[in-house]
């Protein structure tokens, strides 16, 4: 008898719960309906276009759409253009669909509402337009954004991949900036909608780009090594390297490209010279040139005019 209880009290625990869950499973295919208003556009392009349009509202798109009053009135036909034909003929071919026209095209629909965003304002004339990639080529416009996370750094990269594949052979050499890690991703450096600077950098030179972070690199120093100063790429290169510190080669071979034939002679230290006992040297030994220019960058030690401390 009280087995039988103690069933019947579980029972009458479990069926409100099953029934409370029964009833938003049947609402959840109304939610897109429910969420745009009646009679709207939206609500009658749900009718068919029930996932596109549930999904468009949890974008950016959609929740600009539906919180700034500056967008109040867009709707779909802001992007498909005048729907009455398709609406009438139920016809693919009768509605504009931007993802299957040419780049530049689809882009001008883009720009309607993003040529005042200051984001944009480099687009036309930037190295991607000109080489003929559009905004669908990076961008899904219904889908919901990934968040800034670990997830958001890796797709904004891979997005850079698909066409950038040597980026991506580099990024895996074992001396590279920390994309992989997820620390950092392209856009860190690089604004893919164009900027007044070389290879769409955010920053108005190459040496300043690379002081946001190395700040200790920029000086003003006491004795300044030219190189450095003129350009970072000089001794190293961003994506990645099988040297030391993103060394395009190492050193001391770095160091002889310019010092041929200054104060040391100008003999090329090679992996033969290890062999061979009678041209061993000390300049190939660890850090080679470093380990007496320590401060190969510049230095404000007045009695340092050489680097070396």
């Amino acid at each position: 008898m009280r087995g039988r209880s103690l069933f019947v009290a579980a029972v009458d625990a479990v069926v409100p719960v099953a029934f409370a869950l029964g009833l938003a499973v049947a609402a959840a295919p109304a939610r897109a309906q429910a969420a745009a208003p009646p009679g709207s556009l939206a609500a009658t392009c749900a009718e068919c276009h029930e996932d596109k349009v549930a999904a468009f509202e949890a974008s950016a798109h959609g929740r600009t759409f539906a919180h700034d009053a500056h967008y109040g009135a867009a709707s779909c036909a802001n992007c498909h253009g005048d729907p009455a034909k398709h609406l009438e003929s139920n016809d693919p071919a009768d509605i504009r669909n931007p993802g299957r026209l040419p780049a530049a095209e689809a882009s001008q629909i883009c720009l309607t509402c993003h040529r005042e965003n200051p984001a944009q304002a480099h687009w036309m004339g930037s190295p991607h337009q000109r080489k003929g990639v559009g905004c669908l080529d990076c961008h899904q416009i219904h889908a919901a954004a990934a968040p800034d996370s670990m997830v958001g750094v890796a797709m904004k990269t891979e997005t850079c991949y698909k066409c950038h594949k040597d980026v991506r052979s580099e990024m895996q050499k074992t001396s590279h900036h920390p994309v992989r890690e997820g620390k950092m991703n392209c856009l860190s450096c690089h604004d893919p909608h164009g900027t007044l600077t070389k290879a769409n950098l955010v920053a108005s030179s190459v040496n300043e780009l690379c002081y946001q972070c190395h700040t200790e690199k920029r000086g003003p120093f006491l004795w300044e090594h030219a190189p450095v100063r003129e350009n970072c790429l000089n001794c190293h290169t961003p994506h990645g390297s099988n040297h030391l510190k993103l060394q395009s080669t190492s050193v001391p071979f770095l160091c002889q490209e310019c010092h041929a034939n200054t104060r040391h002679p100008g003999t090329l230290y090679d992996r033969n010279a290890l062999a061979d006992s009678a041209r061993a040297s000390n300049r190939i030994f660890n850090r080679a040139c470093l380990d007496c220019h320590a401060e190969i960058h510049g230095s404000n030690h007045p009695s340092s005019p050489y680097l070396a401390h």
